[in-house]
């Protein structure tokens, strides 16, 4: 596991974008939960980290909308919701105050 950031440094409702190994990881914050995918979209290589949190229409989850091309990726599983290629997600632990990845 890799030292991600401190989980203090990022409020509820936002987001941050870390290199990691010479790989940006898009890490967001939804309620006392956080979530780590590759910033880039699978479709055109879009800047997941500048798209909108958008609620899942089941109410359960939420989804990152790329900013390019609006295609939707569940933050949990990265699954594109029916489009083909789904976004990277990576394994993040909470350890305190601290955020590691398994990348």
């Amino acid at each position: 596991m890799t030292f991600l950031a401190k989980a203090s440094e990022i409020r509820v409702g936002e987001r941050k974008l870390i290199k990691v190994h010479g790989v940006d990881v898009a890490v967001f914050r939804v309620g006392d939960q956080f979530y780590a995918l590759n910033n880039a979209c699978p479709h055109r290589q879009g800047p997941l980290i500048r798209g909108t949190m958008v609620e899942s229409e089941n109410g359960k989850g939420c989804s990152i909308r790329c900013p390019m091309h609006g295609w939707k990726f569940d933050l949990a599983t990265g699954d594109s919701h029916g489009r083909p290629g789904n976004a990277t997600v990576y394994a993040l632990t909470q350890c305190g105050d601290e955020l590691h990845i398994d990348i």
